[in-house]
């Protein structure tokens, strides 16, 4: 069996003695990635901490009472629109019973 399965094969044993060999396309395969690893994490940090030096938005009072105005009317809306169907419902129940 050439090479042999992974079970044949011997662990050997890292020492300062071992030697590996790898490719120069290998290498320099590497450092771009561990470069570009690393300029991706400097940058991240840079962007998070200008983020948290930003002011907090400010929201007015003017503008919370014209959103919460807003989905009040919206749920209100909602509400006549669900009576209506509820109404509209019972109706065709109604129907149906009358034609049964």
């Amino acid at each position: 069996m050439q090479g042999g399965t992974l079970t044949n094969r011997k662990m050997s044993e890292l020492s300062k003695d071992t030697k590996f060999s790898m490719s120069i396309e290998t290498i320099v395969s590497l450092a771009i990635g561990i470069s570009t690893v690393t300029a991706f994490y400097f940058s991240l940090k840079a962007q998070i901490d200008r983020a948290m030096e930003l002011p907090e938005p400010v929201i007015s009072r003017q503008e919370y009472d014209l959103k919460d105005n807003a989905i009040r009317n919206e749920i209100m809306n909602n509400r006549e629109l669900i009576e209506k169907n509820f109404e509209k419902l019972e109706l065709i129940e109604q129907r149906v019973y009358e034609l049964r």
